[in-house]
């Protein structure tokens, strides 16, 4: 067992790795950007150590006392051979729905919202005027932009409600971060 490990089972927090089944271990996080001048961001990017023992990886989500963070990325570190990570701290409870056509007796088309997966983790932003001049890859109607786990497998289209309100998935980036999507949302019209 190297120092780090040693010192993270000693001095660190207990946590849990939200998977099937749960994994415990032991963390050792701090904020990573108190120079932000934007209060929510400050509040929501972290970064810390664990042990490599605990297999972490990118869109696994992170449980330390009551509060939850989705792992953005995870390496080893150089210095130590534990696992390094930069998290988002979760600020949202989405569900994901998707519609599913079918057919009846009469061979008419019926449509109906089929739950896919609650109780997802994410971090979101609302869009803002100096979010717009940050990321000029936003479209127009985007209303919020999430983050999270590839693995809820999200489809363009598809609804996201989120604090009761209903949401279209307008534009899936899965690019930047190996087990993370970002998701960017529209008010959604439809019945």
């Amino acid at each position: 067992m190297s120092y780090a490990a040693r010192f993270l089972q000693a001095r660190g927090q207990q946590c849990t790795i939200l998977r099937t089944p749960t994994a415990p271990s032991y963390v050792s996080m701090k904020q990573s950007s108190k120079n932000s001048a934007s209060p929510a961001i400050r509040e929501a990017n972290w970064y810390g150590i664990m042990p490599a023992t605990a297999s972490l990886i990118s869109g696994e989500v992170l449980q330390v006392d009551e509060d939850y963070y989705l792992i953005m990325t995870v390496g080893p570190d150089p210095a130590t051979g534990e696992l390094f990570f930069y998290a988002a701290k979760v600020n949202a409870t989405l569900t994901l729905m998707r519609l599913d056509e079918d057919t009846d007796d009469d061979g008419n088309i019926t449509q109906e919202w089929d739950e896919v997966s609650d109780d997802i983790y994410a971090f979101g932003q609302i869009i803002t005027a100096s979010l717009r001049q940050q990321d000029p890859g936003l479209l127009d109607v985007t209303e919020y932009v999430f983050y999270v786990a590839k693995t809820i497998g999200a489809q363009a289209l598809d609804r996201i409600i989120y604090n009761g309100a209903n949401y279209r998935v307008e534009s899936i980036d899965d690019v930047g971060l190996p087990g993370v999507t970002r998701l960017q949302l529209a008010v959604d019209i439809r019945p």
